[in-house]
């Protein structure tokens, strides 16, 4: 049977395998296998042609904890040959020499989609009759599958970076993707993309991610101040004003993160509406009027939230809880609760769409 995700077949155990440099917590693998034993597998696991274990590994040792010589799976092909080549490679442990940070995000980008349409394809069997003999789904022929949730691609992301990388490095591999995307982005100024493409090849090079990915997020507030220095619908004032400040950070001889913040700041002064006071900092900025707020693209979005990914894993609330002062928190609950109203409009918004 072969369908959407692939091919379903019997495979023989013996020719399945485990990525030896992808470690999970088996959990209790007894459990799994009497549960399979009563009732079958409900969802297949997925490998590749030569039998590497993209998803199930908990299901195949749960059928060698029952000594069964073969179980149903699904076969997924298409991945690319360089793909396929590496991951045989690294579960052979003859991979000898490193991917540059590029190659390596363009194979963790190919990977994690496949592993996220796995995801959703697992979750719709639950969710659209997992009881079904072939894991597929019984929803109708209108039944959607749902899509793949936050929770879902940050697992698929960590994946996917452990088997290209041998850990989870999927936060530097999405900026890499991320700059790619900006290098290719007919929408982008020609400004970005250029520096985004000179960014790859420093990367290629052996440059740092992270300085590439600070001076792109330059780049993107400095391309925000010279559309608003260029914007014949905005006053003469704050015109210039965007003039002078993309000026003077350009002309700023500093390190990637401090042109970053100075880049930023100059961005929020002149968004105030051209009051050249330098605020203490962008925690005390004033609430801009939201129907004032000037509207900007998908991938500034993305920009913005992919530097907050798994921000609070790097700080300490009885810290905050020092150092803080009042207004500095007040901010914090402003933009957690804003942040809160716009994912609610999101879903709101992706809902209609899909319906």
């Amino acid at each position: 049977m072969s369908g959407e995700y692939g091919l379903q077949l019997e495979r023989s155990l013996d020719s399945m395998r485990i990525v030896d440099s992808y470690r999970v917590d088996t959990g209790d693998i007894d459990e799994l296998a009497r549960s399979m034993d009563e009732h079958g597998i409900l969802q297949l696991p997925t490998i590749t042609p030569d039998g590497m274990i993209l998803l199930g590994e908990r299901r195949y040792l749960a059928a060698r904890r029952l000594s069964w010589r073969t179980m149903p799976v699904y076969v997924r092909a298409g991945l690319s040959d360089r793909l396929g080549m590496l991951l045989s490679r690294q579960a052979d442990h003859l991979h000898q020499k490193p991917l540059n940070p590029v190659e390596a995000a363009r194979l963790y980008r190919e990977l994690k989609l496949v592993l996220e349409e796995e995801a959703a394809k697992r979750k719709a069997a639950t969710q659209f009759g997992a009881g079904t003999e072939n894991g597929g789904f019984s929803g109708g022929r209108d039944s959607r599958p749902p899509e793949t949730t936050p929770t879902q691609a940050g697992k698929s992301a960590r994946k996917a970076a452990q088997l290209i990388t041998g850990r989870d490095s999927s936060q530097m591999l999405e900026r890499v993707c991320r700059i790619e995307d900006l290098a290719e982005d007919a929408t982008a100024s020609a400004q970005v993309r250029e520096q985004a493409a000179a960014e790859l090849e420093l990367i290629r090079g052996g440059a740092g991610v992270n300085a590439s990915h600070l001076r792109m997020n330059t780049a993107l507030t400095l391309d925000q101040l010279d559309q608003l220095a260029a914007d014949p619908a905005e006053p003469e004032h704050l015109r210039e004003q965007a003039r002078a400040e993309a000026e003077r950070v350009r002309e700023s001889d500093r390190k990637a993160a401090e042109m970053e913040r100075l880049a930023q700041e100059a961005l929020a002064r002149v968004k105030r509406g051209g009051s050249s006071r330098k605020p203490q900092s962008l925690a005390l900025a004033s609430v801009p009027d939201p129907a004032a707020s000037r509207q900007y693209s998908s991938r500034s979005f993305l920009v913005v939230w992919g530097d907050l990914d798994q921000w609070w894993l790097n700080y300490d609330p009885k810290q905050m809880a020092h150092e803080l002062n009042d207004e500095d928190v007040a901010m914090f609950i402003r933009v957690v609760e804003g942040s809160i109203r716009f994912m609610e409009q999101l879903n709101t918004a992706r809902s209609t769409l899909a319906a």
